[in-house]
């Protein structure tokens, strides 16, 4: 009879988790009320409170990071901060301060560089300024 109370509070310590946004505080607190539920089937019914408490920090110590890192986003680039990094091939040879053209995504930037850079070499994408693309060998 008392597996029923602790069984109801999981549930609803999960539906809380689910309602609010992601800290895993409430999922840790529902697995304790479950276990301490399951508990009360084999051992005296005042340990249940105790395997409730035990079970919810350890939970709360080792779950709760481990889904933080997993669900965690990572912001993406997008538009000309994508193109940092990537490759860029040169079609017109960069002579500074002069500048040069070079081709990225089949799209051709206006480029600059700290050296003199050929045609027909690859460089990387250093920064973005503007309508112009800083690039080195």
């Amino acid at each position: 009879m008392d597996f029923f109370p602790w069984i109801i509070g999981a549930v609803i310590l999960i539906v809380v988790e689910l309602l609010t946004p992601g800290g895993f505080f409430f999922a840790c607190l529902g697995i304790g009320a479950l276990l301490a539920g399951l508990s009360v089937l084999v051992l005296p019914v005042w340990t249940s409170w105790i395997v409730f408490f035990v079970i919810s920090v350890a939970a709360l110590y080792s779950i709760r990071p481990m889904a933080r890192k997993l669900f965690a986003s990572t912001p993406k680039k997008s538009n000309v901060d994508a193109l940092v990094g990537q490759k860029a091939w040169v079609t017109e040879p960069i002579a500074p301060p002069e500048l040069g053209m070079v081709k990225v995504d089949g799209e051709i930037w206006r480029s600059e560089a700290g050296e003199p850079i050929p045609k027909n070499t690859w460089v990387v994408v250093v920064a973005v300024k503007g309508t112009r693309l800083e690039v080195k060998k």
